[in-house]
C-alpha cells in the first residue's frame, strides 16, 4: 500500500491558515497529528514545519494531558469522519 496521508488546514476567522491536521495509518491503525501557530507570540505559519510537527505527533501521540485548541478539535471531527471513508477497514486508533 502506498504511503497516503490526508492533510487538512486549520483556519481562522478570517481564513488565514494557523494550523494543520493529519490522518496517517501507522500499525494497521489509523493515527491523528494537529498543529496550531501561537501567533500572539509573533509565530508564522508554515506549511512544511506544520506537517512536520503533525506527523510528530501522529507517529509518537500526543500525551495524556493536551488541551487541543478549539479550531483544531472542530477540524479533527471532521477528519474522523474522511478518514473512516478513506481508510475502509481500518481501525481508529
Amino acid at each position: 500500500m502506498k504511503d497516503t496521508t490526508l492533510k487538512q488546514l486549520v483556519r481562522d476567522r478570517n481564513g488565514d491558515p494557523r494550523g494543520m491536521v493529519i490522518a496517517t495509518v501507522i500499525d494497521n491503525t489509523i493515527r491523528f497529528g494537529w498543529s496550531y501557530t501561537n501567533t500572539r507570540a509573533g509565530d508564522r505559519f508554515n506549511k512544511q514545519k506544520a506537517f512536520v510537527i503533525a506527523t510528530g505527533r501522529a507517529e509518537k501521540g500526543w500525551g495524556t494531558n493536551v488541551n487541543v485548541p478549539h479550531r483544531v478539535g472542530k477540524v479533527l471531527g471532521q477528519m474522523a469522519d474522511r478518514s473512516v471513508r478513506y481508510y475502509k477497514g481500518v481501525p481508529l486508533a
